[in-house]
């Protein structure tokens, strides 16, 4: 009785629990070199290792190991958001073209970008403050435009001896190529 007790208290709290089921199969690829598997029902791999999973709703987790923390969140049309936060970084993770729609679909006849314009925007942002070791928040990201035959994201930020500018390039299908 006390263990049902202690449970519902947890659970309206909005603490999270250990998650052992629900959280969905994907692979992602983040920025710092971090890659995320997760079977489904678990567990999330961070880096090969297996990381402590929380449920804190049954739309959204966290994997926790070595001081990196992945957020999980399905939405509503079963696709999925993926971020993480290590150290002082934190952005958006790339999640396999396959899983994206949370179920897996047919190649599309014409190519369709790996992530939208906006995306690559938001990518760039945590490949930024990664390398730079700068708050995402300090940093200002332009949309993303083609050039040529691939995408650039442009962006800058100001520090101690002023103004930093750098360009985020992905190829022609919208997968990160590098931070220059």
């Amino acid at each position: 009785m006390t263990k049902r007790l202690m449970t519902a208290v947890l659970l309206a709290l909005g603490i999270a629990t250990p998650a052992l089921a629900d959280v969905p199969f994907f692979n992602a690829t983040c920025p710092s070199h971090i890659e995320v598997h997760s079977d489904a029902g678990g567990p999330v791999f961070l880096n090969g290792n297996e990381a402590k999973l929380h449920r804190f709703n049954a739309n959204y987790y966290e994997a926790v190991r070595d001081h990196i923390t992945v957020s999980i969140s399905v939405n509503p049309d079963h696709s999925l958001a993926v971020s993480y936060t290590k150290g002082g970084a934190s952005g958006i993770c790339q999640v396999n073209a396959h899983q994206r729609q949370g179920r897996k679909v047919q190649e599309p006849v014409a190519p369709k970008l790996a992530m939208t314009t906006s995306e690559m925007s938001r990518f760039c942002r945590g490949e930024a403050a990664s390398h730079f070791n700068v708050r995402p928040a300090d940093l200002t990201v332009n949309p993303s435009f083609k050039v040529g035959n691939r995408y650039v994201a442009q962006g800058w930020f100001d520090g101690a001896r002023g103004s930093t500018f750098f360009n985020c390039f992905f190829d022609g299908q919208g997968h990160f190529q590098s931070l220059n």
